[in-house]
């Protein structure tokens, strides 16, 4: 680049090496200068401090996983697989009796359809998927009892990968990929979704679709797809579980509100993907409950119009914020809370404050129902420690005014130096060549301001100096640096200085190769200055960098816990006493089983794969509006012992071989178990919190 062409603000970055710095470190200097500073400062705004730098071998593998996007599906199936193997416990019984079980009903021909299924309640979109896969296995001759209850576990795991990885994608999108990374690294260590993802629940599929559909979303001012694939998404999400509409209500609403081209396109879209969502719904349950069933407004019906939900239990219009959501949320409330504030873009708040509170209206209330509104709770999460790893607000600008005012002072510190004895002796002064006559007519200004498009390289001219440069005479040295480079050729300035004037006048070389002690030890002092604002500056970043990562620290000690006492020991015996039945009908032919819990207290068929006779007590709700109803379960529980008299009346009654039952029973039937000689065949730990009806242990009683 031509000097003519240069700015004064790229002159003015130039600056004086110092000898003695030149010295000590045995080489030339290595002083910051503004343009280097400058670019290493908008370096450093793009930089972020990641949790998995500078740690072992073993940790700094995920960092690798996530930071590629060729291994981060990978990553993230491989580790829901592990997360699927890891569950051993019950959580729900829809779990089980309202996907498996009607899967295994499908393709094996027996296995218990719960009164939902009589009423046309719920779709079989989401039991396909199973039955399909346990179709596979049936052709193969694969049904085994261990792999029927473990692949449609380790599908949904596939499935739960898919939403991590669009949940990565959809940080991504409304953010940034280091906010992606720590939005993905929240969504890994929380307790909920690791103890809820992988299970067969329509709460679970509900949040990978809403999430898949949420990246897809036409968010404003950013480029996005064909509305039609989101609508596609959130079409299945209400097929698979219909109550999704509530979270996409005013999203879709809002799509159409911001709508400012091709609104007839959308409309299209909307009614084009809703009509085959709803004819593909209506020809799937209709095939299988051989009559036309509109599934999706029954739901809705039953469970919002009706509230019939509450049958199963009610709880108060603030359960959901002070305790549904707190509880599944855990240790990640604090960085919710702290991101939702910093936050400048709070649209999906809003989206998640409006489906908990419409929530929060119906009677029936359980932590699953809540579960599709996490992944939006960990992108802030995501926003927050991210924001903790950048630089502290206003340091750019802090350290952009240090740097003009250190290489401002440094600039005229040099210029009073190299030119301090010629503006003492020829200030103003013409020098004259004496071979052609010509006059050269210098002006030093040393205190002027440099101005853009004048070539300031040009300086006072010095007799035999080979650094020399001329102010506004277009000559230059010709060992200029930068005249070799740019292809300038101009006359030499030995050659244009008169030797006579030379005589007698100190040359500038001498004068400026030597800085004066004194200037160096300012130049020194700014320098330090400099490096001290940096250095503070630089230190809150790390401090608020340590702060994300001990953030993330405490996030996994309080979370993991949790999650592995979930996974593995609450609410396990129920699980356990499955595979005693299942090793028991194999040796015996004559097994038969009743089940004396709450109802739908553990699996079934899907579980144990033996057509043999089994009977629990049942808690299907007034439906027909009968008069001082009820159920099953609970005129059991009302007297225990006067029921199975009732029921068995004689020693000559058909009794099942076996009872299976809480711990907290025992007491009370124990005249019946003496009376039909039942003894202790087995009994599984369940939960070290027992509760009502639910005791701490499963006993198997047998005759």
């Amino acid at each position: 680049m031509p000097r003519e062409s240069k700015s004064a603000a790229t002159i003015r970055r130039r600056r004086v090496r110092s000898p003695r710095a030149e010295d000590k470190a045995g080489g030339p200097s290595k002083k910051l200068t503004l343009a280097s500073s400058e670019d290493e400062l908008e370096s450093k705004d793009e930089e972020m401090e990641f949790p998995f730098q500078n740690v072992p071998r073993e940790v700094s593998m995920i960092h690798k996983v996530i930071m590629s996007r060729k291994t981060l599906f990978s990553g993230l199936l491989a580790f829901r697989v592990f997360n699927a193997l890891m569950i051993q416990t019950a959580f729900v019984p829809d779990e089980y009796w309202q996907s498996l079980e009607v899967a295994h009903n499908m393709v094996f021909g027996y296995g218990h359809l719960t009164w939902e299924w009589r009423q046309g309640l719920r779709g079989y979109a989401y039991p396909l998927v199973f039955s399909v896969l346990y179709k596979i296995m049936a052709i193969l001759h694969l049904d085994h009892r261990v792999l029927l209850i473990k692949l449609p576990h380790l599908l949904q795991a596939g499935f739960a990968a898919t939403g991590d990885y669009y949940l990565y994608k959809l940080s991504n999108k409304l953010s940034d990929q280091r906010t992606a990374q720590w939005t993905l690294l929240c969504q890994l260590t929380s307790w909920f979704t690791f103890y809820c993802c992988t299970r067969t629940l329509t709460n679970s599929m509900e949040t990978v679709l809403s999430t898949a559909a949420l990246y897809y979303f036409p968010w404003p001012g950013r480029v996005n797809k064909a509305s039609w694939k989101y609508l596609a998404l959130v079409a299945a999400a209400i097929i698979v579980r219909p109550t999704a509409a509530v979270m996409w209500l005013p999203l879709c609403l809002w799509h159409l509100s911001v709508q400012t081209e091709g609104t007839m396109k959308t409309v299209k879209a909307f009614l084009t993907v809703g009509i085959s969502a709803l004819a593909i719904s209506l020809l799937i349950d209709g095939n299988f409950y051989g009559r036309w069933v509109f599934v999706q407004y029954n739901f809705l019906e039953f469970n919002v119009l009706r509230d019939m939900g509450t049958f199963y239990g009610s709880h108060p219009w603030h359960w959901y914020f002070t305790q549904g959501f707190p509880v599944i949320i855990a240790t990640h409330m604090l960085p919710l809370v702290l991101g939702v504030w910093k936050d400048r873009e709070k649209t999906l708040f809003y989206v998640m404050l409006w489906t908990i509170s419409v929530y929060s209206l119906l009677g029936h209330k359980e932590f699953r129902f809540i579960y599709p509104v996490l992944p939006i709770a960990m992108h802030y999460c995501g926003r927050y420690l991210h924001q903790l790893c950048l630089p502290v607000p206003g340091s750019k600008n802090k350290l952009h005014k240090k740097l003009k005012s250190t290489n401002k002072d440094v600039g005229e510190m040099q210029s009073d130096t190299q030119c301090n004895e010629l503006t003492a002796e020829g200030a103003g002064r013409q020098l004259k060549h004496r071979n052609t006559g010509d006059d050269v007519e210098e002006h030093i200004r040393t205190d002027e301001e440099p101005k853009a498009g004048v070539n300031l390289h040009r300086q006072v001219p010095c007799a035999g100096s080979n650094t020399a440069k001329y102010e506004d005479t277009g000559y230059s040295s010709k060992t200029s640096d930068d005249d070799e480079t740019s292809g300038n050729k101009t006359p030499s300035a030995d050659k244009v200085i008169s030797q006579k004037h030379s005589k007698g006048a100190e040359t500038c070389d001498q004068k400026t190769t030597n800085i004066p002690e004194n200037i160096q030890e300012k130049q020194r002092g700014k320098d330090a200055s400099f490096r001290n604002v940096e250095n503070k500056l630089d230190g809150k970043k790390r401090t608020r960098a340590h702060v994300a990562r001990w953030l993330m620290v405490f996030l996994v000690l309080t979370n993991l816990p949790i999650a592995l006492y979930t996974s593995l020991i609450h609410q396990r015996g129920t699980m356990d006493v499955m595979k005693y039945l299942y090793d028991t009908s194999r040796r015996r032919d004559d097994v038969t089983v009743l089940f004396l819990m709450p109802c739908h207290s553990t699996p079934y068929y899907s579980y144990l794969h033996r057509n043999i006779t089994m009977r629990f007590l049942t808690c299907e709700p007034n439906l027909d509006q009968l008069p001082k109803y009820v159920d099953e379960a609970d005129h059991f529980y009302t007297a225990p012992q006067q029921w199975l008299n009732t029921t068995f009346p004689d020693t000559n009654s058909t009794v099942p071989s076996h009872l299976v039952m809480f711990n907290a029973l025992q007491s009370e039937i124990q005249n019946f178990l003496d009376k039909f000689n039942y003894h202790d065949c087995a009994k599984f730990f369940h939960t070290h919190i027992p509760e009502g009806r639910v005791g701490s242990h499963v006993y198997v009683k047998c005759r």
